[in-house]
């Protein structure tokens, strides 16, 4: 039966073998299209100036039977653009940038120079073309940087080169991330040195209930004298520049975590507190609540010793986050990029040409280089 049966699927093969044979699609001779040119090519430099061109030397040969047309060299147009502002207001301990980037394609793949055969030169094995091809004027780069002024000139390019909404979103950020801890010296900074008014500071007390200075001495003749006055405001006596002065001890204060894990101070005054056996200052209340000391400050800032830190820790007041965003909403986007050295702005378009060569016979028949080259406009 195991003999039969093996001679039975040896017969079954053949019979399927010579059935294929008979009808074989691929019996019949193929047509495998027609033969195209081959060519390869390279380019002087991968850099080239707008209103200029750019070189390159062309190989190519056909088959027999086929002779060469003409070549085209081919390429697409690829934009990029790179914007950035800095915001300066708040000093060098604020280094917020807000950038960009955009590419696109602003020319598809198209020819742009035709070259005649005849002026290919057969050296023996293949025909050699040196040429150059032109480069559009319009490709000129762009670079904006650091402009001295911001007048009408300069805005009509900020609104032409960066995106709507770009100075909305800048504004907007940064009123959100200069009253975070993080950067409370920044925001201290600013405070002092911007010329916030006192109507302005009266508008947000009354808005917010805070104690912001409304009598700060600012005069015509003498720029710093505001600055000075609202720095002698902000007392800190984490801030170096007092340091080495006795920190007056008005409070203390414990720590808990609520529930999303974040700290919570509570505050307590001097009497609801005791001092044990090591000095440790304990609540009155609950005696395995240890305190640490808070010094006297400014009314937005919360000043206190940092037992994990061993030091003072400043930070504003929970309750004067939203009044300082108020405060500082009106500062405009030409502010915030502004320092002595200009506005903290710049702006980089770049061209870029994605080229090939390409070599067509006299029945149409058309071969493509393998290798495109990037192209850069400078």
């Amino acid at each position: 039966m195991k003999l039969q049966y093996k001679l039975g699927i040896m017969a079954l093969g053949l019979f399927a073998f010579t059935s294929c044979e008979k009808n074989d699609p691929f019996a019949d001779p193929l047509e495998i299209g027609p033969r195209v040119p081959t060519c390869y090519w390279e380019v002087g430099s991968t850099t080239c100036k707008a209103g200029g061109y750019f070189s390159f030397k062309g190989q190519y040969y056909t088959e027999d039977g086929h002779t060469p047309s003409h070549s085209e060299v081919w390429y697409n147009v690829t934009r990029t653009d790179e914007g950035e502002a800095t915001a300066k207001l708040a000093g060098s301990s604020f280094a917020y940038k807000k950038s960009y980037s955009f590419t696109d394609t602003v020319r598809m793949n198209q020819s742009i120079y035709k070259f005649e055969h005849s002026l290919a030169v057969w050296d023996g094995y293949e025909f050699v073309l040196t040429d150059s091809v032109p480069v559009s004027e319009t490709l000129t780069p762009v670079n904006w940087n650091n402009p001295k002024e911001w007048e009408d000139g300069e805005v009509k390019k900020f609104n032409l080169y960066f995106p709507t909404g770009y100075a909305e979103e800048f504004e907007k950020t940064v009123d959100s991330l200069i009253v975070t801890n993080a950067n409370y010296n920044a925001l201290r900074y600013l405070y002092i040195n911007y010329a916030f008014t006192n109507e302005r500071f009266g508008e947000i007390n009354t808005q917010f209930g805070t104690d912001f200075p409304t009598d700060i001495k600012y005069s015509e003749t003498d720029a710093q004298e505001g600055a000075t006055d609202k720095s002698t405001r902000w007392i800190d006596y984490n801030n170096p520049k007092v340091s080495g002065k006795a920190a007056p001890i008005v409070g203390y204060y414990y720590q808990t975590i609520d529930e999303a894990g974040n700290p919570v101070y509570s505050e307590v005054a001097t009497e609801d507190v005791y001092a044990d056996e090591s000095g440790n200052m304990i609540l009155a209340s609950d005696s395995t609540t240890r305190t640490y000391a808070v010094y006297e400050s400014a009314p937005w800032v919360f000043s206190r010793y940092d037992d994990d830190l061993g030091s003072v820790v400043s930070t504003v007041r929970p309750e004067y986050i939203e009044a300082f965003k108020a405060l500082v909403e009106p500062i405009t986007f030409k502010e915030w990029i502004g320092s002595n050295d200009g506005y903290a702005i710049s702006f980089k378009r770049k061209y870029f040409l994605d080229a090939n060569f390409r070599v067509y016979d006299t029945e149409g028949n058309c071969g493509k280089a393998h290798t495109n080259y990037s192209i850069e406009i400078n």
